[in-house]
């Protein structure tokens, strides 16, 4: 007659096994959580505003995936997240514009993980619907100062820029012909109107229906203001992606040149960097870097 185990034997027979193989192999890891749990600590970068919305997704997708992380960014513009970051105030700095080459930021990476289009701005009530890009230069310089000059309505203009530090205002110069050759400061009129950040130039033209502005095309809200055609093409994610929309730049990462970064603040660049980034910065109307 043959014998059979009975449950408790069976129980400290599965229990013995199961203590052989882990003496043997070790626990069985998690791997996808593992790694994140070792993480934490709080990461310092800043910069860039024209970068807001994509970051902040970014971050909040990042710290949701590594609890004991904190991403702080402060928004102050690409100028201010560039001297922060040479200075060690942050491991990574935003910038929507490239580093200059005059020798005043050597020293510094600028990984780029996004291009955004630049768009010119008006009122919903202007009438004028492209320009070109000598025409936006001559109105940001003073030489063309009344709507009608451009097949609007007879009102004066009113430009409306970003501060000095701006990246967005950096790129938009250097683009359009603005720059000074004996000056950093751009060719921009003086009485234009200045605007701190990405919000504040929407909502300024939104209230004025003589203003033209430029801003990042990923923020635009078109219930509030019209974005213009330059040179005859309208910005859009497939006239970046193709390339006819001429009015782009890219955004960055900036970090000091051969310095390690901290385990987590290494960890966001790369999470920024890769496949869960990209899909981030395409659902922002961006176009993320391979």
């Amino acid at each position: 007659m043959k014998k059979t185990l009975s449950i408790a034997s069976l129980v400290v027979l599965l229990v013995v096994v199961g203590a052989v193989l882990v003496a043997c192999f070790g626990t069985p890891k998690d791997n996808n959580n593992d790694d994140n749990a070792a993480l934490s600590g709080t990461v310092k970068t800043g910069g860039s505003t024209s970068v807001e919305k994509v970051m902040n997704a970014l971050i909040y997708q990042f710290q949701g995936e590594n609890r004991d992380v904190t991403v702080n960014y402060e928004m102050n513009g690409s100028g201010d997240g560039i001297k922060n970051t040479i200075s060690g105030l942050y491991e990574i700095g935003h910038s929507s514009r490239e580093l200059k080459k005059d020798g005043s930021e050597d020293g510094l990476t600028a990984t780029a993980y996004a291009i955004d289009g630049i768009a010119l701005v008006v009122n919903q009530k202007n009438t004028t619907t492209a320009l070109t890009t000598e025409q936006v230069k001559d109105i940001y310089t003073g030489k063309i100062k009344n709507w009608k000059e451009v097949g609007g309505a007879d009102a004066l203009i009113t430009v409306v820029t970003r501060e000095a530090s701006s990246g967005t205002r950096s790129a938009f110069a250097e683009i359009v012909g603005l720059e000074k050759a004996d000056a950093p400061e751009t060719a921009i009129v003086a009485n234009a109107t200045t605007c701190e950040n990405t919000g504040a130039i929407q909502t300024t033209v939104s209230q004025n229906a003589n203003a033209i502005g430029y801003m990042s095309y990923s923020d635009v809200d078109s219930t509030k203001i019209t974005p213009l055609s330059y040179n005859g093409v309208a910005p859009s994610e497939a006239t970046l992606k193709d390339g006819t929309y001429t009015l782009k730049r890219e955004f960055y990462l900036v970090t000091k040149t051969g310095a390690q970064l901290s385990p987590a603040a290494q960890a966001f660049a790369d999470f920024v960097r890769g496949e869960d980034g990209r899909k981030i910065v395409a659902a922002n109307k961006l176009l993320p870097i391979e």
